[in-house]
């Protein structure tokens, strides 16, 4: 089923009431069995207000001082815990899971926008726009370690959900793909950058970009070398008055877990397109595709280091805004 057109083109629904850009401002908690909203004033009274440094902001591109409350705050008080998942969701349909506990460590803060002191205007083109008043930022090591997908400008809500694989289980790879073989990476770091932007087959959240496993598969009539080019400069491929799809430089999407994002999705279109193909014929479709795009291809990880918990749980450093929203 083509896993990899979700990068190429590159609330739980009730939890949160979706916002536009324009409407009256307020941020959505929702837990398991309660939600609230809450508006920039009254956040801005919070009793755990305080101001942050984030030395390196990879949307504004340079160091930035906020007010902000603590994540751990809003989400304890929404009854959200580590084994949780949230669904961090903002008002322009982008939507991404973050494992709560990443949360809930003391380096994530919801930044509230001051009206009597605004924060600079982002730009796209000719336009400028607000990146508030809510803002998903990072501190510490997080700063550094987290994916840019976790940095979610024009925030609207936290909503408690269930993880990615619960939720999508058409996402996942089969059984027979081996625990320390590359197409895991590959899924992993599909789920911690991709699905923000974009559906699969309906799989996901994200509105930001086209559902890409329907009606017709990019991996159906992209070259692999194309397809590595679009990735890392859209542009130079493709583009159009609207374009969104950002250019997933190496710093942002190392050449090792593109290698392994393209061998995922080699096995899902193998095992989509062709159902009577036997899933050893699927995965070595897969390894063949790799390989063929490059010329190291990912490299193969010990099944002990693959014991640990999926990736996500742990993001890859990613610098840079990869939403270019």
């Amino acid at each position: 089923a083509g896993l990899l057109a979700l990068v190429l083109l590159a609330w739980p629904l009730a939890a949160a009431e979706a916002q536009t850009p324009g409407s009256p401002a307020t941020l959505t908690l929702a837990g398991r069995d309660s939600s609230r909203k809450l508006t920039p004033a009254e956040l801005l009274e919070h009793p755990q207000l305080r101001t942050i440094a984030v030395p390196n902001d990879p949307v504004f591109k340079r160091g930035m001082s906020y007010r902000a409350v603590p994540a751990a705050a809003l989400l304890n008080d929404a009854g959200i815990g580590a084994d949780d998942y949230v669904q961090a969701r903002a008002i322009d349909n982008f939507s991404v899971a973050i494992p709560a506990g990443l949360l809930l460590d003391g380096e994530a803060f919801v930044a509230v926008e001051d009206p009597a002191r605004p924060w600079p205007l982002l730009r796209k083109g000719t336009e400028s726009y607000s990146a508030g008043p809510f803002y998903l930022v990072w501190t510490g090591r997080r700063a550094a370690t987290v994916s840019s997908e976790f940095w979610v400008y024009h925030l609207a809500g936290l909503s408690r959900a269930d993880s990615p694989a619960k939720r999508w289980p058409q996402l996942a790879v089969g059984p027979e793909v081996a625990a320390d073989d590359p197409i895991r990476l590959g899924l992993d770091r599909f789920v911690a950058v991709c699905l923000a932007c974009h559906k699969f087959r309906g799989a996901g959240e994200g509105g930001q970009g086209p559902d890409l496993g329907q009606p017709m598969n990019p991996v159906d009539y992209f070259r692999p070398d194309a397809l590595r080019r679009l990735l890392r400069d859209p542009e130079s491929v493709r583009s159009w008055p609207d374009r969104k799809m950002p250019a997933f430089t190496p710093d942002m999407l190392p050449d090792t877990d593109l290698d392994a994002i393209l061998a995922c999705g080699a096995v899902h279109e193998a095992a989509g397109s062709s159902r009577e193909t036997s899933s050893s014929s699927s995965t070595t479709l897969a390894r063949r595709e790799s390989s063929s795009s490059s010329s190291q291809g990912p490299p193969s990880r010990s099944a002990a280091a693959c014991a640990r918990p999926p990736r996500w749980l742990e993001p890859c450093p990613a610098n840079g805004d990869i939403r270019a929203r």
